[in-house]
């Protein structure tokens, strides 16, 4: 066989290995979609958190699932993710430091799920633990408030 003929098989090859890997990549993607959010009790909440320390897979596959929820800024994908996985009737039972008689929600399992989430997003990297606690603080205050909000209408 030619050198010419034998690279154009090797690059057909590799490009059919591609293609077979993305396939496969997607597949994992979307065969492991999140069902059941936003959570809205207590309940689900614990369950949610007892399937992310039993099952790493499903953990890093949410960590990828959350990264493509995006946002201009990462205070913006912050509220994006928290809106994704909590109504606001459970995130009112929460602070951050678990404050006022609430729930701690640093405590969480989900909590560093969502910070690896958005520092996987190279334009994010840079931001800092705090600046992204401040964020998440702020949700959590602001849940009764967009409660009232939304029972005034």
């Amino acid at each position: 066989m030619e050198l010419g003929q034998r690279m154009e098989n090797l690059e057909t090859q590799n490009l059919s290995n591609m293609q077979t890997a993305a396939n496969n990549n997607e597949n994992t993607y979307h065969s492991q979609d999140i069902s059941g959010l936003p959570l809205n009790t207590i309940s689900d909440l614990n369950e949610f958190n007892q399937k992310l320390s039993e099952d790493e897979t499903f953990c890093n596959n949410l960590i990828n699932q959350l990264t493509y929820i995006g946002g201009k800024h990462f205070k913006a994908m912050i509220k994006r993710i928290m809106a994704k996985l909590f109504t606001d009737e459970l995130l009112k039972l929460f602070s951050y430091s678990g404050k006022k008689g609430k729930t701690k929600f640093s405590d969480q399992m989900i909590c560093p799920i969502i910070f690896d989430a958005v520092k996987k997003q190279s334009k994010f990297k840079n931001v800092t633990q705090n600046e992204m606690e401040e964020v998440v603080k702020y949700v959590l205050a602001q849940a009764p408030f967009n409660i009232k909000r939304l029972q005034l209408k």
